[in-house]
């Protein structure tokens, strides 16, 4: 039977679909390695090559090394051929990136504010920053940002830290740029980012959980985000721990941010009475007991959210991030120790506990990455062209 045009079309997106992720994972490769992984004919791998070549998309960087025939010319992913803006968008600033195919930060920017930014002040600050930073092809934009957020529709629902809700990002930021526009999550973006850059490359199930001003969780499954039904899975920071607690800025007591989070630390910088957390920190690390049982108790907190996260999805692996991950060395103890006492034996004995690799960039690559990951995605009926 004769393939309709409309399906050649379709069969011709998907195979240069397969060869770009074919070298963003694997790259470069030479065009054997390219058609063997692929399961291509020669002379189709030999077209389709030769086209993202004259595209830009891939570009010829070298030769392999000879085992006595002649060195096979390698193809490669250029980093350079688009780039996408990754935002994240904090209490008092927001930050910007511009990032290439490979995950790498090109160019950076920000705006500060002396108070929490307006909805409208935001996008206002964010359509600027995407501007001065998009030189060149732009693919998109993708905007991180805290709390519940809907990625179908773009609308932070509701963000605690920013006390923003309902708001719509996703459509007046595309307005203004003529850009796609991606929202998520910001934790959620993060563990994106990790995921495909970093430290959760070799894990199919993962939770990347956040400590600073907040606590987050963003899950993996399978390799893909999860989201829960209305954009709201990975809430750990909000999770009781004493539901006759204090209570928390999202108004219910005795949440897990009450005491783990940053507001725990300045609360117990206050108590000892030093000037903030670095100075806490630095008491503990000169052997101040105070300042030890502090961080302590912090890590034991976390260890109580984690070890639950643990039991409840099974993960491969506990990936750590976030700013307050400067004084790991003085929480990460306890939290093991909590993790794997109270976790099933079997799990906690696979169970990884490792540090994020990105650091904070994690935060501006993962929304780019958002856009990215539209980009590579195997089309259906539209996508990769």
């Amino acid at each position: 039977m004769r393939l309709q045009k409309g399906d050649q079309d379709l069969i011709h997106r998907q195979n240069r679909a397969i060869i770009i992720n074919l070298l963003r994972l694997n790259g470069p490769l030479s065009r054997t390695e390219i058609a063997e992984r692929a399961g291509l004919a020669p002379s189709c791998l030999t077209r389709l090559v030769r086209e993202l070549l004259l595209e830009g998309i891939v570009a010829e960087i070298g030769k392999s090394g000879s085992n006595g025939g002649r060195p096979a010319v390698l193809v490669a992913l250029d980093p350079n051929y688009a780039h996408t803006i990754g935002v994240k968008v904090e209490r008092r600033r927001i930050l910007a990136a511009s990032v290439d195919m490979s995950g790498t930060i090109s160019g950076r920017a920000e705006t500060r504010f002396e108070q929490t930014p307006t909805p409208s002040e935001a996008i206002a600050a964010i359509a600027d920053l995407t501007r001065r930073l998009s030189v060149g092809r732009t693919l998109g934009l993708g905007v991180a940002i805290s709390g519940f957020v809907d990625p179908v529709t773009g609308v932070d629902l509701y963000s605690p830290i920013l006390g923003w809700e309902n708001t719509p990002l996703r459509d007046p930021l595309a307005a203004q740029l003529s850009l796609p526009v991606w929202v998520e999550n910001d934790v959620n973006a993060l563990a994106l980012a990790e995921r495909w850059y970093g430290a959760g490359r070799s894990f199919q199930h993962f939770v990347c959980i956040t400590v600073g001003e907040g606590i987050g969780a963003g899950v993996v499954i399978q390799g893909e985000i999860y989201r829960g039904a209305f954009g709201g899975a990975g809430e750990l920071g909000h999770i009781t721990i004493d539901p006759d607690g204090p209570v928390c800025r999202c108004q219910e007591r005795g949440c897990l941010e009450v005491y783990a989070s940053d507001r725990f630390l300045l609360e117990e910088a206050r108590r000892l009475r030093f000037d903030g957390i670095p100075e806490l920190a630095a008491a503990a690390r000169n052997g101040g007991n105070g300042a030890r049982d502090a961080f302590a108790r912090m890590g034991k907190f976390l260890g109580f959210g984690a070890k639950n996260l643990v039991n409840l999805l099974n993960p491969e692996a506990v990936v750590l991030g976030g700013e307050r991950m400067e004084e790991a060395d003085l929480f990460l103890p306890s939290l093991e120790e909590e993790v794997c006492r109270h976790s099933f034996p079997a799990e906690a004995e696979k169970l990884c506990i490792v540090p994020a690799e990105l650091g904070a960039d994690g935060f501006l690559i993962g929304p780019a990455t958002l856009v990215a990951a539209d980009f590579f995605r195997l089309p259906a009926r539209g996508g990769l062209g």
